[in-house]
C-alpha cells in the first residue's frame, strides 16, 4: 500500500504541474528519435514544455525547462503528424494515468468547461478522478487508478475505456485529436483522430512500456534532467557522424592530391611525346599504311623504340598528336601544381580539424563551430535543422550515417549556381537519365571523350552567361580536350538528349545543339575546381 500511495502521490505532482496546460496553445511539437525525447511546447500567458521519454537512451516523463537542442526534422513522420494535428489547437485536457499521458486537443469550447469520466484527469485547473462529476473530488489513491492497459499492439478503436472526454455544451466541437505518450526504455507514441482511430504510432513496431509508470516526485527536476540525457546522448552521436564526415572528406582530399600528383609526374614525359613526334616526322615513310606499331631509329641511344599507332591514318601524320599531348601537358601545368597546393592546405586544415574534433566534447554548443568549419572544407556533414541551434539536426535514428553515393560532383558557378559533373561513364548515364530535368542545360565536349554536366535551372528560365561559361569550361576540362587552349562545347536542354537502346555507358545522342568555344583561362578554372564538393 506504502509503494502505491507513493505513486499516486507522484502521479498527483505531475498532474499539478500540468494543471495550467489545459487550455494552451500547442506552440510546436519536436522529437528526438535517436534519443526517443518527444516534446511538446505550450503557450497559455506563459510557455511550458511538456517532455516524455520514450527510449531507447532517455525515459521517464517531465516538465522541460526548454525544448532539446537537437532535434529532427519537419519531415520525421512522428513530427509531421503532431505538426498536423496537434499544433496550432488547444489543449482540451490532460489525463495522467497508470500506463502513460493522453494529450486532448482541439478548438476551444464555448465556455472553456468539459466534464471527464474515468482516470486521472486535468481539466480545467482541477483534478477530476473517478467517476466524478464537474465540480467532483478524490483522494491521491483514485488520483493514479488506471483503466485496464490495452495491449500495444492492440490498435486503439477510441480513447481509453473510463477516460473519454465529455465535451459540457453538446454543441461544442469535437476533439481534433488525442496523443498519448507511454514513457519507458521501449515506450510508444500513439496519435489517434477525434473518432479513435489509430493515426501514427511510433516506433511504428510499438513499443513495450511498463504495465505502471513510475511518474517524478518532483518533475520539474525531472524534466531537466531528461532534457539535459536527450542532449548529452544526440550529442555524442553528432560528434560520432562529424568525425566521420571530417575522416571521408581527409579521403577524398588525399586521393585528389594524389590524382594530381599522378598528373603532374605525366609532364617528365613531355621531352619524350616531343621525341616520338619528330622520329615519326623524319621516319614515318617508311612505315607500313595500316601498322598498328612501329620500331624507330632513336636518334640519341642508337636503339630500336615501340610507337604504338592509330591504324587508319598514316604514322607521319600522327606526329602532331604527340606534339598536342606534349603541349596539352605543359599548358596545365600551372593550373595542376595550383590545384595541388590548395588541395595540400586544405588537407592540413582538415587534418587539424580532425584533431579538434577529437579532442572535443561531446556538447552542441562545443560541435557547432566545428561542424561549421567542416562544411566550410566541403565535409558532408548533415545541415542544420531550420532554426536549430545543433550542429547538424538529427534526422531520425539513422542520423550520422554516410550519404549515399551520387554519380555527380558538384562545382558552383560564380555567382552561386549548381553545376553537376559526372563522375565516369556510368555516373554519366545516371545523371543525364535520372537526375537531370527536361528543362535543365546538358553540356558535353564536342567530339570527344568527356564527363556529362548538367545546369540545374528553374523551369522556363535561361541559362545565366557566367554559369554557361563556367560549366563549358569544366565539359572541357572533364574531357580529352583537357588542356587544349579553346574547346568547343555541345549544349542542349536536357529533353534533346536521348540514351540509345544498347548503346555504351556515357554514350548519348541529341540534337537542336549548340556550340560555344570557350577559352580555357587558368584562374577561372582554379576557381572551379575549388568550389568542388564530394559526390
Amino acid at each position: 500500500m506504502e509503494d502505491r500511495s507513493s505513486s499516486a502521490a507522484q502521479g498527483r505532482a505531475l498532474a499539478e504541474a500540468l494543471a495550467g496546460c489545459v487550455g494552451a496553445r500547442i506552440d510546436a511539437a519536436h522529437a528526438s528519435p535517436a534519443t526517443g525525447l518527444v516534446a511538446l511546447a505550450l503557450y497559455a500567458g506563459m510557455r511550458r514544455v511538456l517532455g516524455a521519454g520514450l527510449g531507447p537512451r532517455v525515459a521517464g516523463v517531465g516538465v522541460l525547462p526548454r525544448l532539446p537542442r537537437l532535434r529532427a526534422g519537419a519531415s520525421h513522420p512522428l513530427v509531421a503528424a503532431m505538426r498536423a494535428h496537434l499544433v496550432g489547437r488547444r489543449v482540451l485536457a490532460v489525463e495522467v494515468r497508470g500506463d502513460g499521458i493522453a494529450v486532448i486537443a482541439g478548438d476551444p469550447l464555448p465556455g472553456g468547461s468539459a466534464t471527464v469520466v474515468g482516470s486521472a484527469t486535468v481539466v480545467g485547473g482541477a483534478t477530476v478522478v473517478g467517476g466524478a462529476t464537474e465540480g467532483g473530488s478524490a483522494t491521491a489513491g483514485e488520483a493514479t487508478r488506471a483503466p485496464a492497459a490495452r495491449p500495444a499492439h492492440e490498435p486503439a478503436e477510441g480513447p481509453a475505456p473510463g477516460a473519454q472526454l465529455e465535451l459540457a455544451s453538446a454543441e461544442g466541437p469535437a476533439p481534433g485529436a488525442r496523443l498519448e505518450l507511454a514513457p519507458g526504455r521501449r515506450g510508444e507514441a500513439r496519435l489517434l483522430d477525434a473518432a479513435g482511430h489509430l493515426i501514427l504510432r511510433w516506433p511504428p513496431q510499438g513499443g513495450a512500456p511498463p504495465a505502471q509508470i513510475a511518474y517524478p516526485a518532483d518533475p520539474l527536476a525531472a524534466g531537466a534532467a531528461l532534457v539535459e540525457a536527450s542532449d548529452e546522448a544526440a550529442a555524442g552521436q553528432e560528434k560520432s557522424a562529424l568525425a566521420r564526415a571530417v575522416k571521408a572528406r581527409r579521403a577524398a582530399l588525399e586521393r585528389r592530391a594524389e590524382a594530381v600528383r599522378g598528373d603532374l609526374g605525366r609532364l617528365g614525359g613531355v621531352s619524350y611525346l616531343q621525341k616520338i613526334g619528330q622520329l615519326l616526322l623524319a621516319q614515318g615513310a617508311r612505315v607500313p599504311r595500316g601498322a598498328a606499331k612501329a620500331l624507330l631509329d632513336d636518334w640519341e641511344t642508337g636503339g630500336p623504340i615501340e610507337v604504338a599507332l592509330d591504324p587508319a591514318r598514316p604514322a607521319k601524320a600522327q606526329a602532331e598528336s604527340f606534339f598536342a599531348r606534349a603541349r596539352r601537358y605543359q599548358r596545365g601545368e600551372a593550373v595542376m601544381r595550383a590545384r595541388l597546393a590548395e588541395t595540400e592546405r586544405a588537407l592540413a586544415a582538415i587534418t587539424a580539424l580532425a584533431a579538434d574534433v577529437a579532442a572535443a566534447e561531446a556538447r552542441p554548443e562545443a560541435l557547432e563551430p566545428l561542424a561549421k568549419r567542416a562544411r566550410a572544407l566541403g565535409a558532408a556533414v548533415a545541415e542544420e535543422r531550420a532554426g536549430g541551434p545543433g550542429p547538424a539536426g538529427i534526422q531520425g535514428a539513422r542520423a550520422g550515417r554516410a550519404a549515399p553515393r551520387r554519380p555527380f560532383h558538384v562545382f558552383r558557378s560564380a555567382s552561386g549556381a549548381a553545376i553537376l559533373v559526372g563522375r565516369g561513364a556510368e555516373d554519366n548515364d545516371a545523371l543525364t537519365t535520372k537526375h537531370a530535368r527536361p528543362h535543365d542545360l546538358w553540356l558535353h565536349a564536342k567530339g570527344v571523350v568527356g564527363a556529362h554536366v548538367v545546369v540545374p535551372l528553374p523551369k522556363g528560365a535561361s541559362c545565366p552567361a557566367d554559369a554557361l561559361v563556367d560549366a563549358a569550361t569544366l565539359a572541357a576540362h572533364f574531357s580529352d580536350a583537357r588542356g587544349e587552349a579553346v574547346c568547343e562545347v555541345s549544349y542542349v536542354p536536357r529533353r534533346y538528349v536521348r540514351k540509345p537502346r544498347g548503346a555504351a555507358p556515357g554514350a548519348v545522342s541529341f540534337d537542336r545543339e549548340k556550340v560555344i568555344a570557350v577559352r580555357i583561362e587558368g584562374e577561372r578554372l582554379s576557381r572551379l575546381l575549388a568550389t568542388k564538393k564530394e559526390g
